[in-house]
């Protein structure tokens, strides 16, 4: 994810704490879901695919719509600069299982748009935006670090728009769009109702935003607890369907589908992120992968994760 400001990073950046109430329906009874006594203040090794820190704070439940949310969270001009400082290499690395993962997400978004313009947030180097402008897209990718950008650019050679900034600075029109993507992004927002009606606004009534977030109602969080992969210092966010469908009613959208797909990783990757959570025998298949042939193999992995369509509402808010 990515998100970008303009002022940069002091000796003890400003944390807010936001424990008092649910980020979506306000409601104040509020459960502790889990806290790893690990809440300090985010760095840039805490990032991205290549993070070396894996804890993940304090988290809170809503009891009523099932979101979650970590109570000590950064705000907008911290983590702006910590984005800006990302360490893109392990995520480059992966590019082979990226960019079937991006097909797949083409996939989700032409059962709704077969083509128009579409706006991608969060492109990173631009895996999504190439697959959507072979399929007949006009696209525009919001993204700011200056790496990612640079490589989108280059992937796309002029067949798109590239936006190095965040997506509050973009220069963009309201009601211009026919689809937006959100591909693993709301869970990293300090404020996720203000971001999502951003984006709301800039799709026309009948246009669509697709987003991919981890749920904490999926088996995987469900099962493996405080072992969860997708348990992370970076993430802000985690979502229920039943949250979702609600966030998306207070922004005029309306949920018209939810479902799970996979991402494709290497083997390698995979045991690398499961040895960070601690999982047992992790360490040992991770040695055993490391830097061979059988580790470089892209596979599908379902982590907990799911996606939800929206529809954007007209005025008199018809769902259709």
């Amino acid at each position: 994810m990515r998100v970008s400001g303009a002022k940069s990073v002091s000796a003890e950046p400003p944390l807010q704490r936001e424990a008092s109430a649910c980020l979506v329906c306000a409601n104040i009874a509020v459960e502790l879901y889990r806290d790893d006594n690990a809440d300090r203040a985010l760095t840039s090794s805490d990032l991205g695919s290549s993070r070396r820190t894996v804890s993940h704070g304090k988290i809170l439940r809503c009891s009523a719509c099932g979101f979650g949310f970590r109570a000590w969270r950064p705000s907008a001009d911290e983590l702006a600069s910590l984005y800006r400082e990302l360490d893109p290499l392990v995520y480059e690395k992966e590019s082979t299982g990226r960019n079937r993962t991006a097909r797949r997400h083409l996939k989700i978004v032409t059962n709704y748009v077969p083509r128009g313009r579409l706006l991608d947030v969060g492109c990173a180097s631009g895996a999504f935006l190439s697959c959507a402008v072979e399929q007949g897209f006009e696209v525009i990718g919001v993204e700011p670090s200056r790496i990612l950008c640079s490589k989108a650019q280059e992937r796309l050679r002029g067949r798109g728009t590239i936006l190095c900034c965040d997506l509050q600075n973009a220069d963009l029109a309201e009601a211009s769009m026919d689809a937006l993507t959100l591909w693993d992004v709301l869970e990293h927002v300090p404020d996720p109702l203000a971001f999502l009606g951003r984006c709301a606004a800039l799709v026309r009534p009948g246009g669509y935003v697709v987003a991919n977030v981890p749920d904490l109602e999926s088996w995987q969080a469900r099962l493996l607890g405080g072992r969860w992969p997708l348990l992370l210092a970076e993430h802000l966010n985690y979502f229920s369907r039943k949250s979702l469908a609600l966030a998306g009613e207070i922004c005029q959208l309306h949920a018209v589908r939810f479902g799970r797909r996979p991402s494709s990783f290497s083997l390698e990757y995979i045991l690398h992120r499961l040895r960070q959570h601690h999982l047992p025998g992790a360490t040992v298949g991770h040695a055993m992968m490391r830097n061979r042939a059988l580790g470089s193999v892209s596979i599908p992995a379902y982590l907990g994760e799911s996606y939800v369509v929206w529809k954007r509402l007209a005025d008199d808010r018809s769902a259709d």
